[in-house]
């Protein structure tokens, strides 16, 4: 009996011990979660907290970089203006789902994750940028140098074993290049629409001198496979010959993008 006894207040210090060390756990351990979901591409850094309540600056990093500096710390990329918060339920948890809210100081409002760990909702929301450099997320964005101000607006989503359900867009406004005077080069928009198999995507021209269109894909495993055109109009095409050289291959009087693949 007596060695009963010391066997379940063994399993019962073990216990306890590893629920205060889940419930203090740092927020740290959120940028590893993010890391292995997104193989190192979204990164968060100066993170405060737990992983139940905290904060953090989110870094989309280059998606060419190697697997050391990925797994390291954040070191570089394109950070999120302001902070992204998390508050993440416990109790549901112990019943196998999630319900977490997430809040961003460029996004309104928060917005609410639900679900299990294999069939998560993602509510609605927006997000607006001040314009920030694209170069610093890496190939083949570096090549130009370009700089926009985004937008992204989304529906309700669904992730279900890893893949996207629902419509998301993004808008690059007042696009520009140190690669070249003409300012602004065009506002765009791109459309993600996951069918719970594949995530297409899709590129048009709103406005702008600098005309690209295009289509392809996105693969968790393989990245983002993509071809557009791109071509020059009006007064600024001939200025713009130079930059049309060097973001694609020329053939006729279009220029043939293509990212991965």
């Amino acid at each position: 009996m007596a060695i009963g006894r010391w066997v379940s207040f063994a399993l019962f210090g073990v216990a306890g011990a590893l629920s205060s060390a889940l419930a203090f756990a740092p927020a740290s351990f959120a940028d590893l979660a993010l890391r292995q979901a997104t193989l190192g591409r979204v990164r968060l850094a100066e993170a405060v907290g737990t992983v139940w309540t905290g904060s953090g600056r989110v870094v989309l990093t280059d998606a060419a970089a190697t697997e050391a500096a990925q797994s390291g710390p954040v070191a570089s990329g394109l950070a999120i203006p302001g902070r992204i918060g998390w508050s993440v339920r416990v109790l549901p948890l112990l019943l196998g789902l999630v319900d977490a809210t997430v809040s961003l100081d460029a996004a309104r409002p928060p917005v609410r994750i639900s679900g299990n760990p294999t069939d998560l909702r993602v509510g609605a929301g927006s997000l607006d940028l001040p314009s920030a450099q694209l170069a610093r997320l890496g190939s083949p964005w570096n090549t130009i140098r370009p700089s926009a101000a985004l937008s992204m607006r989304w529906d309700a989503l669904a992730i279900r074993q890893g893949v996207l359900d629902g419509r998301a867009s993004i808008e690059l406004r007042d696009t520009a290049s140190a690669m070249t005077p003409i300012r602004p080069l065009g506002t765009y928009r791109i459309d993600v629409t996951g069918t719970g198999r594949d995530v297409a995507l899709s590129l048009v021209t709103l406005s702008g001198p600098l005309k690209l269109e295009g289509r392809g894909s996105w693969d968790r495993r393989a990245g983002v496979r993509f071809t557009a055109e791109a071509r020059a109009d009006g007064p600024e095409r001939f200025a713009l010959q130079s930059l049309l050289a060097l973001i694609g291959s020329r053939q006729g009087d279009r220029t043939i993008i293509r990212i991965g693949g």
